[in-house]
């Protein structure tokens, strides 16, 4: 009662809250930050772009753009070489593409919205929309075998044949009509620009209107992607950016086209027609990223974003330099699938995803790391995106990097900190492997070293905790923003913690309880904001027993220390041992180590600062140093009493969350000075305020055994 009781975890339970919303696309999609604040290596990511550029010092490719993702944010976005190399003009970040097979999936996209819509389904036959394909053998094609590349029409049936003569992309998908098909629909894989050609014809006779103007109205408008066109017309605005396509091999590339010739494909091919930026490609392949909703609005059910990232039925083998896992494909989306038997034929085995282009354009998304990697060439046919698969393996699927390796010493900024002398004391403490920000009765907040003194705060990755140092170099202080705080050591006029200790025991005498036997409070408890109310039972034996009883709303939750271990039990959870952090906390949350020996229960205690209020000199002790987590305890410096503290609680959905504690209405309990009534105060608004009033008093009560096993 008199304690942060952990009887109230189950009702705290009721309250919480849903967790927060990834933020949605907006005009500038991914705002540039760096490695050490996304927690990859400095060191690989540069190494990333020594490659790539090594690749122009050696003729590999003429030039080359390449973007790094990681959280949202562009860690890595530079060009590398020429965009027109006869021109001398230099490959420029915002550089347009022709992303060739990358369009593929924007196939993919259309045709899941059209069956999204209901205008088809997947085991429709082609026949029924192209009728050319209601012949021997192709009548048996389906919409889902086209998706797959299990038709059985070849790779291309343009090999030789001029664009300007045929009439749109219909024309192109009737050559494929009456095709002997190379193997049974469904029988096998054989990648095939001619069926997603044909998906693309089908995509007009469905839909009414052009692929192109499908695919901007329901893809390229609604993702921003203003960058990219299905056609690049001579007098489209991209084409002032656009690079010169090169063909050949190492050190013996040839101009094939230039921005300033007619367009290389007069109609929109679905299988290679897109023209885009990695910015705006990366649009797309967050698109996919989110389950098929970028913003507020969903653009394609979830269940069809599963089926696209699920291997089909046959294998596609390609060589990779990703670590340990091998290639499939979807619905139009290539993927590297974990080597796993697990792994096989689930969405949930995908290591990336993305699609790879024949002009040199690559895309990965790597879901599970939260990274998208964009590396666009121009020169067809080169062979540099597995190496820049090997290096992406180390910087996003190895051993995870952590930022902090790279800080300086902790001891430099451990650690109290504060506005100005009536200010309450913050510190930064060692939390484990972390360096954190401990924000008295509301949290401890981790901290992420991201270069020149600067911390990011790891739950909100937009605040910076920037330390400020003196000109000898020593750290003074540290600013978020505006706010300012300044480091501060404990006044040595402050009284001994010793004598402050001996106040403490002397006001409270939680001792006599050697004498006087077993202590047991039963009372009330009272969740304001949820309205709820419950009753707890409070049992202490001394020097270090305590079992809590609680039930509300129709449950229950139990727990024990028999000195030793720590046990809970509750209507939700079976009967749990607790070990490490969460068993000291709990062991320490009682009134035997508030009230009693400190030297016993603490291994450092430090009286911090005095603080007048209220017409009370209180005296702030915090039970432990900067290495860890710690209570800190407001004393009356007259009486001794403890008035109030803050401190950790660990609630099961939320996990450590602050929490304010005031005592009030203490009473004489046979020479004991005990608080009759509490108040218990978490930051988070749906848990709000608790109250617990003691209602009954037992002494020398009699112990059954096992009670502080929790065995009855």
């Amino acid at each position: 009662m008199f304690s942060v009781p952990y009887s109230v975890g189950l009702l705290l339970a009721l309250a919480t809250g849903s967790p927060a919303q990834e933020p949605a696309n907006s005009d500038a999609p991914f705002p540039a930050s760096n490695a050490l604040a996304e927690g990859v290596s400095p060191d690989v990511l540069v190494a990333l772009g020594d490659l790539v550029q090594g690749f122009v010092d050696d003729k590999e490719i003429v030039g080359a753009e390449l973007l790094v993702i990681k959280n949202g944010h562009s860690i890595l976005h530079e060009a590398y070489g020429w965009r027109d190399r006869e021109a001398q003009v230099a490959m420029e970040t915002g550089s347009v593409f022709c992303v060739r097979s990358m369009t593929k999936p924007l196939i993919g996209a259309s045709i899941l919205m059209l069956v999204d819509d209901r205008k088809v389904k997947l085991d429709d036959h082609v026949a029924e929309y192209l009728p050319s394909f209601d012949v021997e053998g192709s009548r048996d094609i389906t919409i889902e075998h086209l998706l797959t590349h299990t038709s059985g029409l070849p790779m291309s049936l343009l090999l030789g044949k001029n664009l300007r003569e045929l009439d749109g992309i219909q024309a192109v998908a009737e050559l494929g009509a009456g095709y002997e098909l190379d193997f049974e629909p469904g029988s096998a894989f054989s990648y095939s620009d001619q069926g997603t050609d044909t998906l693309t014809a089908l995509i007009e006779v469905v839909s009414g209107m052009s692929a192109a103007e499908f695919v901007n109205s329901r893809i390229l408008g609604p993702l921003s992607m203003q960058e990219s066109a299905c056609v690049m017309a001579e007098d489209h605005p991209l084409r002032a950016r656009g690079c010169v396509k090169y063909g050949g091999s190492q050190g013996e590339w040839s101009r094939l086209w230039g921005p300033d010739e007619p367009p290389l494909f007069p109609f929109f091919l679905g299988s290679q027609g897109l023209y885009s930026t990695l910015e705006d490609y990366g649009r797309f392949m967050d698109f996919w990223r989110r389950k098929g909703r970028p913003g507020k609005e969903r653009l394609l059910g979830s269940r069809y974003v599963r089926q696209t990232l699920t291997p089909g039925p046959h294998p596609m083998r390609g060589p990779t330099g990703l670590p340990e896992v091998r290639t499939a494909y979807g619905y139009l989306m290539q993927l590297w699938m974990g080597s796993g038997e697990d792994d096989e034929g689930s969405e949930e085995g995908v290591v990336a995803f993305g699609h790879t282009g024949s002009d040199g354009t690559h895309a990965w998304v790597f879901p599970e790391q939260q990274a998208m990697v964009f590396y666009f060439t121009q020169s067809r046919g080169n062979l540099t995106g597995i190496q820049v698969e090997e290096v992406l393996g180390e910087l996003l699927l190895g051993v995870p990097y952590d930022a902090n390796e790279a800080a300086p010493p902790f001891e430099q900024y451990l650690g109290y900190y504060r506005e100005d002398e009536n200010d309450k004391y913050r510190a930064i403490i060692r939390d484990g492997e972390d360096m954190a920000l401990e924000i008295m009765g509301r949290g401890v907040v981790p901290l992420t070293y991201v270069g020149e003194d600067r911390w990011k705060l790891r739950p909100n990755p937009s605040e910076a905790l920037s330390f400020d140092r003196s000109e000898a170099g020593e750290v003074t202080g540290f600013h978020v923003g505006d706010h300012q705080e300044f480091r501060f050591e404990p006044s040595s006029n402050l009284p001994d913690i010793d004598e402050v200790a001996a106040r403490v025991a002397g006001f409270h005498r939680i001792d006599l309880l050697e004498s006087l036997g077993p202590l047991r409070l039963n009372g009330a408890v009272t969740i304001e904001a949820q309205n709820i109310t419950g009753e707890t039972s409070t049992l202490l034996a001394w020097p270090n027993r305590v079992r809590i009883d609680s039930e509300a709303a129709g449950q229950f939750e139990r727990y024990a220390s028999d000195g030793e271990a720590v046990r809970t039990f509750t209507s939700m959870t079976p009967l749990t041992v607790h070990q490490g952090e969460r068993a000291e906390m709990l062991r320490l949350d009682g009134p035997l180590a508030r009230y009693g020996e400190w030297r016993r229960w603490y291994p450092d205690p430090q009286v911090i600062q005095q603080l007048e209020g209220g017409g009370k000199k209180v005296i702030l002790v915090r039970t432990n140093g900067t290495s860890a987590p710690a209570r800190t305890l407001y004393i009356d410096l007259e009486k001794g009493g403890i008035l109030a503290e803050d401190s950790l609680a660990y609630v099961d959905g939320l996990g450590r969350i602050g929490v304010h504690v005031e005592y009030g209405d203490h009473r004489d309990v046979s020479g004991m000075m005990l608080p009759f009534r509490t108040k218990i105060e978490y930051p988070n608004p749906q848990l709000g305020k608790i109250f617990t009033t003691v209602t009954k008093v037992e002494l020398d009560v009699e112990l059954h055994d096992g009670v502080f096993e929790l065995e009855d």
